[in-house]
């Protein structure tokens, strides 16, 4: 499975959409990236991703709580990732993971898609 410069940007600005659409805010910027490798690991980081909410959370010492509110956000919404994926690639990645740093504000999203279709 290979992935043009056009699928990337796509994905990109999907990534975008749907932080900003279900998050309320979307980040300053996404950079994805692709693996040449079996298995395509598409890895993307999204910049600036935490809100304001987060933030002070993370001031406060309760950085705990913003790592527990993103997992439960990403598992609530792990399936809208993975079908715009699965739209812009038309195959359904085989394993997704999310996850963000309260202090940076990066996040990162992994789709991993096995070259033979078998995730394990």
């Amino acid at each position: 499975m290979n992935l043009t410069k056009e699928q990337l940007a796509a994905i990109a600005e999907a990534v975008t959409r749907l932080e900003r659409d279900l998050y309320g805010r979307g980040p300053s910027s996404v950079r994805v990236s692709s693996s040449g490798d079996n298995p395509r690991v598409v890895t993307v980081l999204s910049v600036d991703s935490l809100t304001t909410m987060d933030r002070t959370l993370a001031e406060r010492d309760k950085v705990q709580a913003v790592v527990a509110h993103h997992q439960a956000v990403g598992e609530a919404t792990s399936e809208d990732f993975i079908g715009g994926i699965e739209a812009i690639v038309e195959r359904r990645p085989d394993v997704y993971l999310a996850q963000v740093d309260p202090e940076t504000g990066y996040a990162v999203r992994v789709f991993l898609f096995a070259e033979d279709g078998d995730s394990g």
